[in-house]
């Protein structure tokens, strides 16, 4: 039916228009008080009610006419259609969702405040408030309750009439404000009303994101930081989004860091886990929003954040698409990924991870192959050239090297194993240019040989001939220190490599001494020392221990170091040295020094001897020229005054042990 247009002058009886009240709600106490319907007000006012409904601007202007409002400040805070999926309300554009048309929240305290501020008609007291129409709001600001949901007549193609519905909730008002649940400040909703007002801060990190972007991705952000990536959503109250919307606003307000530190803490909840992991599994539902909204350029900023960061720390396979971009490259790799890249044992990939600082690959971390991550710029070369490896066993083939030489290779050096992986015999990992290299450089200036002569000889020969090690002869190859090398003709193998047996032993033997003790010289370059003594020296730190090859037992010794030697002699003197300087008996020497303030740094427990600090004894020599004379009668009575003063029994022994707080006596 088409309805006539007629001039519209303003009604009798009307409120002044309220602060963020929408056109339909102000239509609708429009009608109630001047005692009519919704319905009738615009049948008799010849306004279509779908045109109210879809909030055309022309149908707006009439409705502030008859209420004598604000024109300007009705349009500005009615929601109006933009396009098929948003609302735009004061400048802002809203999902067309959350934007709520056949039903609304409300305050039942506010509605109580209206009922007391205005004169009229009861149930055309209470006003709608434009935050009672939108879905993101969930509690009042003001009486910190959560709002109570209606369920108004619906007429199809027309705005449900919010006045003729509070005339039915009238008579329970005090009821419903009982029974509403008490709610906190909402910062997400303070942040919304700033953006319906025209209030943004540089700050926020959402603030030049539209609504619609905004406001869903703080609830959905929320929901992952607070719940399980699979949890029901479709079960979720209103308290359950409220809180979620809290929570996902902090985080995102605060901007990236915060951010990725809740993507972080998301990835690593997966740790525990088993079966495929993806960004859907990790991040739950925020994740599934951004999907659907992957091809929206206006949500770009919150996608790719999450994507670079899905990128950066999951296992995601190159060719699967992340949020609308397709992973050309691997970034992140896991045990599993890298053992099937590189062809070797996963258990082997655990044990290289380990070695390269990743704790959780330990045996006993309990985490899962697939949950081991590692960066893939950080093994890429790695993988790449385990690939293509050989083992030790290959190696040995090839080179034809005897298994003996080539770990003495290994530990020197002279062949740089792959992915350090210097293990037992078997679990090493050589690359082919590697073998090919030393081969090169065992021959390196090599003379082809048809007949050998009596002194010309493989590594072997050489080694027992020149009585020396096999470390020693690989040093002089692999160091150019030979004049000369031959090679048996027609062979590349390393038993073809000759060398000169004479030109071996005469630099065997133009070596040096050792330089350094052993455990028994150490002794008795300590005056004072014993057996155990070094032993427990060397435990507590004093000495230290060096390797030095010794000619005459060919081979590696672990010596003591005479540096450590001389700096243990330069801060200590034992009591045996004391002994022998002054002829005094060793029970004497330690009176004395007791009586002097003198008690020994180490005792026989730690150190297997008596040891005083050298500079105290020094200056006590040199400030008394008698230190040393011992009268045993005055020494005793002395000690015995010493003993009462500090409060301890006298015995008829001398033992000092500070350390533990022991007492100290004189025999004679």
């Amino acid at each position: 039916m088409r309805v006539l247009k007629k001039e519209v002058k303003p009604l009798a009886f009307a409120y002044p228009l309220e602060h963020q009240e929408t056109a339909a709600g102000f239509a609708s106490r429009l009608a109630a008080v001047n005692g009519r319907s919704l319905k009738y007000l615009l049948r008799d006012m010849a306004i279509a009610n779908r045109n109210l409904d879809k909030a055309e601007e022309s149908e707006i202007r009439r409705i502030a006419i008859l209420g004598s409002a604000d024109i300007e400040k009705l349009l500005r805070y009615t929601p109006f259609e933009k396009n098929s999926r948003h609302y735009q309300v004061a400048g802002e554009v809203l999902p067309r969702l959350s934007v709520n048309r056949t039903y609304f929240r409300f305050c039942p305290h506010c509605a109580i405040e209206d009922m007391q501020k205005y004169d009229g008609v009861s149930y055309s007291r209470p006003w709608l408030r434009l935050e009672w129409t939108i879905s993101h709001f969930r509690s009042c600001g003001r009486h910190r309750v959560h709002l109570t949901v209606t369920s108004p007549e619906r007429i199809p193609f027309a705005p449900f009439d919010f006045n003729q519905t509070m005339r039915i909730l009238i008579p329970e008002l005090h009821q419903h404000a009982d029974e509403a649940p008490q709610a906190g400040q909402s910062p997400f909703q303070a942040w919304l009303q700033d953006r319906i007002e025209g209030r943004r801060s540089e700050g926020n990190w959402l603030d030049d994101l539209p609504l619609f972007v905004a406001a869903p991705f703080c609830e959905a952000l929320g929901v992952s930081a607070l719940h399980t990536p699979k949890v029901p959503t479709s079960k979720f109250n209103a308290l359950d989004w409220a809180a979620a919307a809290d929570a996902g606003f902090e985080i995102a307000s605060a901007g990236e860091t915060a951010l990725r530190q809740l993507l972080q803490r998301l990835t690593d909840a997966q740790s525990s886990t088993r079966g495929f992991w993806g960004p859907r599994d990790t991040y739950g539902y925020a994740y599934g929003l951004l999907q659907k909204t992957a091809k929206d350029p206006a949500w770009a900023k919150p996608r790719d954040l999450v994507r670079e960061f899905a990128l950066e720390t999951m296992p995601v396979e190159p060719g699967t698409d992340v949020l609308g971009v397709t992973a050309t490259e691997r970034k992140v790799h896991t045990v599993r990924t890298a053992a099937r890249d590189s062809g070797m044992h996963a258990l082997s990939i655990r044990r290289l991870f380990k070695r390269l600082g990743i704790e959780e690959a330990a045996d006993q971390s309990g985490k899962l192959d697939h949950r081991i991550l590692v960066k893939a710029a950080e093994i890429d070369s790695v993988v790449s050239e385990l690939r293509k490896a050989v083992t030790a066993p290959a190696v040995e083939k090839v080179l034809g090297v005897p298994r003996m030489h080539l770990n003495d290779m290994v530990v020197h050096g002279h062949i740089r194993v792959l992915a350090d992986t210097d293990r037992r015999n078997g679990k090493r990992r050589f690359s082919l240019e590697e073998v090919e290299r030393v081969r090169e450089q065992i021959f390196k200036g090599a003379v082809e040989v048809s007949e050998l002569t009596e002194r010309q000889m493989d590594v072997s020969g050489v080694r027992k001939v020149a009585t020396c090690t096999i470390p020693d002869v690989l040093a002089m190859i692999f160091s150019d220190q030979l004049k000369w090398k031959g090679r048996l003709k027609g062979r590349t193998d390393y038993g073809a490599l000759l060398l000169d047996a004479e030109e071996v032993t005469k630099i065997i033997r133009s070596r040096g001494t050792r330089t350094h003790l052993t455990k028994e010289e150490a002794r008795d370059f300590i005056p004072g020392a014993h057996d155990r003594g070094i032993n427990k020296l060397i435990a507590e730190g004093h000495l230290e221990m060096v390797e030095e090859y010794s000619h005459d037992a060919r081979r590696m010794l672990p010596l003591v170091a005479m540096e450590s030697i001389a700096a243990f002699l330069v801060d200590y003197v034992s009591l045996g040295e004391l002994c022998q300087q002054t002829g005094l008996h060793h029970k004497r020497v330690r009176a004395t020094l007791k009586l002097a303030g003198i008690l020994p740094e180490l005792v026989p427990a730690s150190a297997g001897a008596f040891f005083y600090r050298r500079e105290a004894v020094d200056e006590f020599e040199s400030t008394d020229p008698a230190a040393w004379d011992y009268d045993q009668e005055s020494a005793l009575k002395a000690l015995r005054k010493l003993k009462a003063a500090e409060r301890t029994p006298i015995t008829s022994n001398l033992e000092c042990n500070p350390a533990a707080g022991k007492s100290l006596t004189v025999r004679p």
